[in-house]
């Protein structure tokens, strides 16, 4: 008994390992081939704040002279378009993400349900970094700025939860039960009254064969 807890435990320890697994694996591998726009323009920002910087510099903490002035606000109008540019971008990249997300989580719970008896473990673990993984790229969507499409997307994840979440338990639970019932009814039965059930069932055949047969024999003469 102790030793089935502890193996139990493992098991357990195991599958939340795996399911964190999984959702660093996915997150960071998203997030290493498609770029957020900030890593993409964060040189091109820092380039203009060093130029504002080297402005406030030359003043010695005075007041900007007229050219000063106008260089100042031409790299703050710069600052301010590729502000406006970014925020554009990053809905557009939070959206992306977040359906690119969901599609790898579904796809990890899609497998998580493939010989889920056998590697019970396994398909745990894959199940659970499925589950994260579809919480963070919900998350993700949040950030999209864009109504429709974070609802549809929501839906998706919503629709994909419940199916394979019935798939996993309650299709699997039906099998289970069905074949339990259908044991426990074979099993009630002992060995040696199950023989004279088969014997008698041979009888009565022979019996309902006979007078088939006896019909079939006086039915001529009747006519």
């Amino acid at each position: 008994m102790q030793r089935d807890r502890q193996n139990y435990a493992l098991q357990t320890i195991f599958s939340f390992f795996l399911g964190l697994m999984v959702l660093a694996f996915i997150g960071i591998g998203v997030n290493t081939f498609y770029e957020s726009p900030d890593q993409r323009n964060q040189p091109e920002l820092n380039k203009l704040y060093q130029q504002q910087e080297k402005i406030n510099r030359q003043t010695g903490g005075k007041a900007f002279t007229p050219a000063q002035e106008a260089e100042n606000a031409a790299v703050q109008k710069k600052i301010d378009a590729l502000q406006k540019d970014l925020e554009a971008e990053r809905q557009i990249w939070a959206r992306n993400t977040s359906i690119v997300l969901i599609v790898f989580a579904t796809l990890v719970m899609g497998i998580s349900l493939i010989r889920s008896e056998q590697l019970r473990v396994i398909s745990n673990g894959l199940l659970l970094g499925g589950l994260l993984t579809m919480i963070y790229g919900s998350g993700w969507v949040i950030f999209s700025g864009q109504s429709t499409a974070r609802f549809a997307v929501i839906v998706f994840a919503f629709a994909v939860t419940l199916a394979l979440g019935y798939l996993k338990f309650a299709r699997q639970h039906d099998d289970v039960a069905g074949a339990g019932m259908a044991a426990v009814a074979v099993g009630s039965i002992p060995a040696g009254d199950l023989g004279g059930l088969v014997a008698r069932i041979d009888a009565l055949e022979r019996r309902a064969a006979a007078a088939a047969a006896a019909l079939g024999a006086d039915t001529p003469a009747d006519e």
